[in-house]
């Protein structure tokens, strides 16, 4: 009987608690909203230790709020935020990624600690954690690319993730308040589409300070040198083109890759090609050079594709 009293107490205890923890960081987070720089560290670690996952989590938004005006605020959290960056409870990990990525520009060599964590999250099993995953990741690379040549592989993971797919609807507008599905599954999209793009950026950065963390990558990431989207395929195109620069020998078939995109992209995704078929001596592709130089319309680009193909010519004439 007294073991149960006990249980009993013990349950209302710790619903009380609760309720009263759940007011306090509601308390903190308006007060991060009108005064960002009077909350510190310390008031928010009590609440990280919460077990509710709802505390956690707007604790976790009071740090993305206050990081954004002052990251030296809450710079000694960053080993406790990435922790929670592989919570099981989605709201949890997202705001955990949503603070890291505000803390990465100012505070990259406490955020490379967990690189191997956030790199994990790039494939994650929703858009919207390969996105914030993506930021952080991106802005690390940014800032600290030396800390990602061990995980070049997880970036090339990032660009074969697929998104979901937008039902068919006979509306002309994208986001119709009418047609919530279609609204989410587009933001999902969106949401994994930047993913893809944020981790081909980071691609550039590594290939940069080190082409020799790529190169054995490059068979892997042939195929999205002509990706669909171009926020993708240009900076693959970047990457190609540094590592051809350098005499790293390119897998057989990105050139005609490349040469593909140059047809119907745009003035920066042609240019790009352009650039990447000259470092690649790709003489085969000298006459889809010389047509970009007859018909586009832009004329630095003409001038800029005219250059290249004699340039091409001139490598097949070469002994």
């Amino acid at each position: 009987m007294i073991s149960q009293r006990l249980e009993v107490l013990a349950r209302y205890v710790g619903a009380v608690m609760t309720a009263d923890a759940t007011a306090d960081v509601e308390a903190l987070v308006e007060r991060a909203e009108e005064d960002p720089r009077s909350v510190t560290a310390e008031d928010i670690r009590p609440f990280l230790e919460v077990d509710e996952d709802i505390v956690r989590k707007r604790a976790l938004d009071v740090c993305q709020a206050v990081a954004y005006v002052d990251s030296d605020r809450v710079s000694p959290l960053i080993p406790d935020i990435l922790t929670f960056v592989e919570d099981d409870f989605l709201a949890v990990k997202h705001s955990a990624l949503g603070a890291i990525g505000h803390l990465v520009p100012d505070e990259p060599d406490a955020v490379a600690e967990g690189v191997e964590t956030l790199t994990q999250q790039l494939t994650g099993e929703t858009p919207l954690t390969r996105f914030l995953a993506a930021k952080s990741v991106a802005l690390l690379a940014f800032e600290r690319p030396v800390v990602l040549t061990d995980h070049v592989d997880a970036l090339v993971a990032t660009l074969g993730q697929e998104g979901p797919t937008l039902p068919e609807s006979e509306r002309t507008t994208f986001a119709d308040p009418d047609d919530p599905v279609r609204e989410e599954v587009g933001k999902n999209v969106a949401q994994n589409e930047n993913a893809r793009e944020l981790a081909a950026k980071a691609l550039v950065a590594v290939a940069e300070t080190d082409p020799e963390a790529i190169a054995p990558h490059l068979e892997a990431l042939r195929p999205y040198v002509d990706d669909q989207n171009t926020i993708v395929s240009g900076p693959i195109l970047e990457v190609v083109s540094r590592l051809a620069a350098d005499d790293y020998a390119i897998p057989d078939g990105i050139a005609e890759r490349v040469e593909a995109t140059l047809p119907d992209g745009s003035t920066e995704l042609r240019a790009r090609s352009l650039r990447a078929l000259g470092y690649l001596s790709a003489t085969d592709a000298v006459d889809t050079v010389w047509t970009v130089a007859e018909e586009a319309e832009d004329e630095e680009l003409a001038a800029f594709a005219a250059d290249t193909a004699e340039w091409l010519e001139s490598a097949d004439d070469a002994p």
